[in-house]
């Protein structure tokens, strides 16, 4: 998939700087937070991947594990985090994508 969504050097950096930003703006949304990055740093890796994607070709941050509709009110609720992650984190110990962690997460 990273060829493909890559293609030139050119497109790769634009993705690389993509996902530097998502990386960032979600490690200013966790510093004010309980949650956590997951541990699992491969996964952590994949899906910021995953959201850079998104936000190329959908124009948006979206969650990478949600499906997009087509309409902005519904999709924007899936833009990461979505509205759906704190309530999964509260009672699941971790987002649907496994991207956040509550903070007595043990993996």
């Amino acid at each position: 998939m990273k060829e493909a969504i890559a293609g030139t050097d050119s497109k790769k950096r634009s993705l690389d700087l993509v996902e530097r930003e998502v990386r960032e703006r979600l490690e200013k949304w966790v510093a004010g937070t309980p949650y956590r990055f997951n541990p699992e740093t491969s996964i952590v890796d994949t899906i910021i991947r995953g959201i850079a994607i998104r936000k190329i070709k959908a124009g948006d941050e979206y969650c990478p594990c949600r499906v997009l509709t087509g309409d902005v009110k519904k999709d924007a609720r899936v833009v990461c985090p979505c509205v759906f992650s704190r309530a999964e984190i509260e009672n699941d110990g971790i987002c649907l994508c496994h991207l956040f962690v509550g903070p007595n997460y043990k993996g």
